[in-house]
């Protein structure tokens, strides 16, 4: 049964200008303290969706129980998909399923610090409304739930331009983000396989009504997470397994950042922007499909504007996986020594 079907807590017979989306997965270690500070924010009221995407684990239950105790102005529900989607898709369901047209999203192992949404709120009424993002700093959390410094990220107001965006990408942080529906409802939902949101929300906002940040630490924010490159790789599959998906992560944020650049009429620039990459992933995928050495020296031969020595290097990997695992490992020992 989806969940979307059930029981919202209401406070409010108005409907609200802000919602609130928790997304969660296997999270049940800290995603009871991450939907309290969610639920803690002193606003006017939201409407607050906790979500969860099919977790195997408790996270769900979790959800449940704390919409259904909740007590405050807040309206708030619990759901969850019924089989998992990622990152991209969660997006596209949760704007289908909440009504705000500011939405402030918060991850299931972060925490908000309880002013956050008010200061956003604050910054996009400041903009009159124009902003189609609000961004902000986060403070380092550890996976021991130790505090460290605060991680500053770009000032998105003096972004005013995809082509200042395209020469130099701004750094930021998607957790720390709110934005518009009418940007999203513009550009359209996001592919499937979109695991890395940050850039194209940013590159949807600067195309648009534009973006700010406001200068303050407003989330916890966890450390790492799925894509960070692990320290050691237990085999050769699982280093395959994890190069590969990071390749079909980093080839979606292009295909929705091509895509999106054709509702703004600037295709030919994204396009140029990722050529090259484009291209090292088209050779890529060709070592992938081939089913013989000798077919993938050929690919090797036919690729050859990319540069020689990574041409060989891929190759190597492709073909002798197992030796590759050995010598990564060694250098990851190596180093740690050194």
């Amino acid at each position: 049964m989806n969940a979307d079907n059930l029981p919202t807590t209401e406070s409010s017979s108005t409907t609200p200008r802000v919602s609130l989306l928790l997304l969660a997965f296997n999270q049940e270690g800290t995603v009871r303290r991450a939907a309290e500070s969610v639920l803690a924010q002193l606003c006017e009221p939201l409407e607050i969706v906790l979500s969860d995407d099919a977790s195997s684990d408790g996270t769900f239950a979790i959800l449940q129980e704390l919409a259904s105790a909740y007590r405050g102005v807040h309206r708030v529900r619990a759901r969850r998909n019924e089989k998992n989607v990622g990152i991209g898709e969660h997006y596209n369901r949760l704007l289908a399923c909440s009504s705000g047209r500011l939405l402030v999203t918060a991850a299931g192992d972060d925490f908000s610090v309880p002013h956050r949404v008010q200061s956003l709120i604050r910054a996009w009424d400041a903009s009159g409304g124009r902003a189609d993002l609000i961004a902000s700093h986060v403070i380092d959390l550890d996976h021991d739930d130790q505090l460290h410094d605060v991680i500053r990220v770009d000032d998105l107001a003096t972004y005013t331009s995809v082509e200042q965006w395209a020469k130099k990408r701004p750094y930021i942080i998607g957790a720390g983000h709110a934005f518009t529906r009418r940007m999203m409802e513009r550009f359209g939902p996001m592919l499937p396989d979109v695991f890395y949101e940050d850039q194209i929300m940013t590159f949807r906002a600067i195309a648009g009504g534009g973006a700010v940040t406001v200068d303050e630490a407003l989330v916890h924010y966890r450390r790492g997470g799925t894509s960070r490159k692990p320290n050691q790789f237990d085999s050769a599959e699982h280093m395959a397994w994890w190069t590969y998906r990071q390749r079909t992560r980093e080839l979606a944020e292009m295909d929705q950042l091509i895509q999106d650049s054709r509702v703004v009429g600037c295709d030919g620039l994204l396009r140029g922007m990722f050529e090259a990459r484009l291209k090292k992933e088209q050779y890529l995928r060709q070592l992938d499909s081939l089913q013989t050495n000798r077919d993938r020296w050929r690919a090797f031969h036919r690729a050859a504007p990319l540069p020689r020595w990574w041409r060989l290097r891929k190759m190597l990997h492709v073909m002798l996986p197992q030796t590759t695992g050995v010598v990564r490992r060694a250098l990851s020992v190596f180093h740690r020594k050194h």
